[in-house]
């Protein structure tokens, strides 16, 4: 019977602890909910068109070249994005996405190394309207790779 109510003891303890881990990621998911939401690039969300309805979703891209646009004396800004060229593409043939912000935009917006993150929704004009702006910015290590250039000798490892 001892033995009994032993396994009974550690019984408790383990559906405690499984109860209190349950509890505890479900509160953080709920604390949490965007930083768990997956971005598309800008050639997936304009194939899926089921998510062109006017539903919130992030849209990853880089800044076209000489696109963005800000009339003045307002904070409205109108720029295109691309896909992210890959390491061994050259040139990209990717689908132009045209996108509004209105807003103060991040510093590094316009760096060109920088991936952009905007999260909206699509509107019947076919324009992205961003309700927020991400800068995902490179390491310089990853700049200085696309520059063809060497990283630094450093001898504090």
């Amino acid at each position: 019977m001892n033995n009994m109510s032993k396994n009974r003891h550690y019984l408790r303890w383990i559906v405690l602890i499984l109860v209190t881990s349950l509890v505890i990621g479900y509160m953080a998911l709920q604390a949490f909910p965007g930083s768990s939401r997956y971005f598309l690039t800008v050639s997936e969300f304009v194939e899926r068109e089921e998510l062109q309805n006017g539903e919130i979703v992030r849209v990853s891209g880089v800044l076209v070249s000489d696109s963005f646009e800000r009339p003045s004396g307002t904070i409205q800004a109108y720029f295109q994005l691309i896909d992210k060229p890959n390491e061994d593409q050259l040139t990209t043939n990717s689908i132009l996405m045209n996108a509004s912000y209105s807003g103060v935009l991040p510093d590094l917006f316009f760096n060109p190394h920088s991936e952009i993150i905007l999260e909206g929704s699509y509107s019947s004009t076919r324009v992205f309207v961003a309700d927020s702006v991400l800068v995902k910015c490179p390491s310089k290590f990853q700049e200085l790779e696309s520059e063809g250039k060497e990283y630094p000798e450093s001898d504090s490892l």
